[in-house]
């Protein structure tokens, strides 16, 4: 038996609530890594991608909200909380109301009561909304260790990096306790075997994945280690360090082949946004 069997064998009484927060769009098929052989192959894609904020209720552990979705100022102007330069290049779309805190009204959640953030990376279009939280009490917000060294390079913001989301945040590495097979490096997040974060390196050098192993069988969120079902069914990774991103998307592969009933949202997929549950709605 696998270790991922002996977690799986016990889940857990969690709900997830996903939370479309708008679409973002850049010219080209971004979301595939151009270094693939077959990448000159593709069809060109240029459609407008949604962008996703979950938030997980755990009946004993509370909130925890995994990326925070598009900032509402995109309402009043085009380049929102993206700035002159990556305003002008990432194109976005969203509506009155589709921020993190509006929706997380819908369903009674006051911005107060989140006091865990999980940055899956620190890209302008998953940190935008992180700046809505920056007067919560005793918030921690975690990201991989990777980002955080990436986010302070010089020129990060080149690589899609907005040091400004981060403003009066200080961010924690997320602490790597062992391997499971196929991951390198797991973390169990809530040390109560719910809700696992597993290092899957390559579209930034720190991004990360989740699995959550409910009462209705596991789920992945893969966010950008697979931007598209494609990237799965097609093994073409996405942009960023070729040889990372493809081990991580093998690896992704190879525990969905092992695990057939695990339930998987991706990161920006346009095909799979409406067969998703979206809040109010939730998993279990």
């Amino acid at each position: 038996m696998s270790d991922w069997e002996k977690y799986l064998k016990s889940p857990k009484k969690i709900k997830l609530y996903v939370i479309h927060t708008g679409y973002v769009h850049m010219s080209g098929n971004i979301h595939f890594n151009p270094k693939s052989p077959r990448f000159k192959a593709m069809a060109k894609d240029n459609r407008f991608n949604p962008v996703f904020a979950y938030l997980i209720e755990h009946p004993e552990k509370g909130l925890l909200l995994l990326d925070t979705g598009l900032h509402p100022s995109f309402i009043q102007r085009r380049t929102g909380n993206f700035g002159w330069l990556l305003g002008r290049i990432v194109k976005v779309r969203s509506e009155p109301g589709q921020d993190v805190i509006t929706q997380l009204e819908k369903i009674r959640i006051r911005r107060g009561e989140i006091r865990s953030i999980i940055l899956s990376h620190l890209h302008l279009d998953h940190a935008s909304g992180l700046p809505l939280f920056s007067g919560n009490k005793g918030l921690a917000v975690y990201a991989g260790e990777g980002e955080i060294r990436a986010v302070n390079a010089p020129f990060s913001l080149f690589q899609g990096y907005i040091k400004n989301h981060l403003n009066g945040f200080t961010l924690e590495a997320i602490r790597f306790t062992n391997a499971v097979a196929p991951f390198d490096r797991v973390c169990d997040i809530l040390e109560d075997g719910s809700v696992f974060v597993i290092s899957t390196p390559g579209h930034t050098p720190g991004h990360i994945s989740i699995i959550l192993n409910m009462d209705g069988g596991p789920f992945l969120l893969t966010f950008d280690a697979a931007h598209r079902k494609a990237n799965i069914d097609e093994g073409i990774p996405p942009k960023g360090d070729y040889s990372l991103a493809l081990k991580s998307i093998r690896n992704i592969k190879s525990f969905i082949d092992a695990f057939p009933k695990t339930r998987m949202i991706f990161g920006h997929d346009p095909d799979q946004i409406g067969n998703i549950k979206i809040l109010p709605d939730y998993y279990e």
